[in-house]
């Protein structure tokens, strides 16, 4: 199709690891809409395993939605025809691939090999190891080497050096490495990518080369007080896009499909981000995560700075494993509102490890799954906190945003809203006012890659059909005794109602306030708490705007600490839900 001829039709679609999303979107009275969407598996069991199955499984299910006709024998039917079957337009992003098996070396334990780790932390890769030298480059543990041999990883980033500074330790730490791995099989010897002292660029090209595949990117230390992360994050990602993608199986197919190159979840996302975080007012920016089945993220957007952190083998279906490894049966049983033993906890996991795309059958299994989504959500703040805020290990505090946007398959398929929002709350521990919206269609990522090719389709449909607002969200910093008096509250809707409410310390307040409904709204915090201000017992005033929840106040306090008894922490989470929802039993 002509790229001066605007699409009358586009099916967009997000392949993850567990789950393929696709939407149809098509002009209506001039205006481009979201019409349907649908969802399949990404794979089948059995003998055939390719990624277009499951896409095409998801098209048929648009097909019965819409009653026409939009796939073919040999894929999707494009360009429409004059009878209105088909599309014009396929865009697809897909995050199907494992992330890319990683390993830093540096000359030392800090400066660049921290800027390195925070670079993989913005990227789809899985850390396995950090091999600092020392001073002593002639030296390598043997069992390091051994370890590098039996099991080389995909990608060897390899840093160090201040621009203009020697270039022997790199050249030494090449030659290391080139003699390693240069009588191993080319299919399993890693990239090497370069992100060191300038200086060594010849010589390390010189050394790697002939036995590795090298690329060179800028510097992430020129200096001690300059960190330069875009080169090597933008590089890790196409390396993911040209390397990991591909062994997708039907990637090429898909490609084939494809009006445009696929490109990774998290790169569509990042786009939409940017975008979202112009157009909201306010000035202080978004804040997006993404709980897969196999990998969080957690990203922001603010002014022309944005920021990522992936946190790889940690998700809601095959990151399982993950989570349970860095907290275990008890990390997860503290956010059940009711109790469930360690066997218990342990046996439902593995079954939904073994199952990952089936739905949840069980108010249990439900909230167990949500527990799994809050640790994930917690891990990926907690990179973007270290890496991109400076904050510490036991500081959960997350700067004030404007909006949180929020997505992933758990995330858009739990019917409960305020369980949705709870989870949401208790993991990225928000403060000041913002809005919480979901991707309730899985269409954000491809928005991104559809705004290259037809950027008035994008804009529409993400301006009028690509959020579930839940509403507005008032969380002060600061804690203090439960019950004791946190926040006074004043609501004046356009009709001239007046809300007053005093809101205690440790508590969760629901205003009904509808979608698209707005009111000025007043808090005047004790002065124990700060509403967002940077100043503790100042208020202020706002225009707020409903959703699906309406208002949440959340004045359980920042840091959130739950209880250390058990049964009274069961009993909070029973009372949080009750108040977001009015069910005392949870979902």
């Amino acid at each position: 199709m002509s790229t001066e001829t605007q699409a009358l039709s586009i099916i967009t679609a997000d392949i993850g690891a567990t789950v393929t999303h696709a939407t149809l979107i098509e002009r209506v009275e001039g205006t481009y809409r979201l019409v349907a969407r649908a969802e399949a598996p990404t794979t089948l069991a059995g003998d055939e395993v390719d990624v277009t199955i499951g896409l095409g499984h998801a098209i048929l299910d648009l097909e019965e939605i819409v009653q026409r006709r939009l796939l073919g024998d040999a894929g999707p039917l494009m360009p429409e025809n004059a009878t209105g079957e088909g599309v014009d337009l396929l865009v697809a992003t897909c995050s199907a691939a494992p992330p890319l098996r990683t390993v830093i070396v540096g000359l030392t334990d800090h400066l660049s090999v921290q800027s390195a780790r925070r670079a993989c932390a913005a990227s789809p890769v899985r850390l396995e190891k950090t091999v600092s030298l020392g001073t002593r480059f002639h030296h390598w543990e043997e069992e390091t080497l051994a370890e590098l041999y039996r099991d080389p990883p995909e990608v060897l980033i390899l840093v160090g050096g201040a621009d203009a500074g020697s270039t022997t330790p790199l050249e030494s730490a090449a030659g290391v490495l080139t003699t390693l791995y240069e009588r191993m099989p080319e299919e399993r010897r890693p990239v090497v990518v370069f992100a060191g002292n300038l200086e060594a660029r010849r010589p390390i090209m010189q050394l790697v080369s002939p036995v590795m595949e090298l690329r060179v990117v800028d510097n992430v230390r020129p200096s001690i007080h300059v960190e330069s992360l875009g080169e090597l994050e933008r590089e890790i990602g196409l390396l993911y896009e040209q390397r990991a993608l591909p062994r997708v199986p039907g990637y090429e197919r898909l490609a084939e499909w494809a009006s445009a190159p696929i490109r990774p979840t998290t790169e569509g996302l990042d786009t939409t981000l940017r975008f979202i975080a112009r157009r909201v007012p306010g000035g202080q920016g978004a804040l997006a995560v993404d709980v897969g089945g196999m990998t969080t993220h957690a990203a922001t957007a603010r002014d022309q700075g944005h920021h990522w952190a992936t946190c790889a083998d940690t998700g809601t279906s095959y990151g399982l494993a993950g989570v349970l490894a860095r907290v275990g049966v008890e990390g997860l049983a503290r956010w059940l509102p009711r109790r469930l033993d360690g066997e218990e906890i342990a046996a439902r996991l593995r079954n939904a490890m073994v199952r990952p795309r089936s739905v949840a059958g069980s108010g249990e299994e439900l909230l167990l799954v949500h527990a799994a989504l809050r640790e994930s959500l917690t891990a990926a703040m907690g990179l973007l906190r270290q890496q991109h805020w400076g904050r510490l290990d036991g500081d959960l505090t997350t700067p004030p945003f404007d909006l949180i946007a929020a997505r992933g398959g758990v995330v858009a398929h739990t019917p409960n809203l305020s369980l949705v929002a709870l989870s949401l709350l208790d993991a990225i521990q928000p403060v000041g006012l913002t809005r919480l919206v979901v991707d309730w269609a899985a269409v954000w990522p491809a928005l991104g890659v559809l705004a290259a090719i037809e950027p008035l389709a994008a804009v529409q449909v993400l301006e009028q059909d690509a959020f579930r607002d839940l509403g507005t969200v008032i969380a002060p910093r600061g804690t203090d005794e439960p019950g004791m008096p946190a926040l006074q509250v004043a609501m004046v809707r356009d009709s001239g109602q007046l809300t007053e409410l005093e809101v205690a310390a440790g508590s969760i307040v629901r205003l009904p306030l509808e979608l698209g409904e707005e009111a000025t709204i007043e808090v005047r915090p004790s002065r124990y708490f700060d509403i967002g201000l940077g100043r503790w017992g100042v208020g202020g005033r706002a225009t707020v705007r409903g959703g699906g929840l309406g208002i949440v106040i959340d004045a359980r306090g920042r840091p959130l600490a739950l209880p250390t008894d058990e049964r009274e922490a069961r009993r909070c989470m029973v009372e949080w839900l009750r108040s977001l929802e009015g069910d005392a039993d949870g979902p």
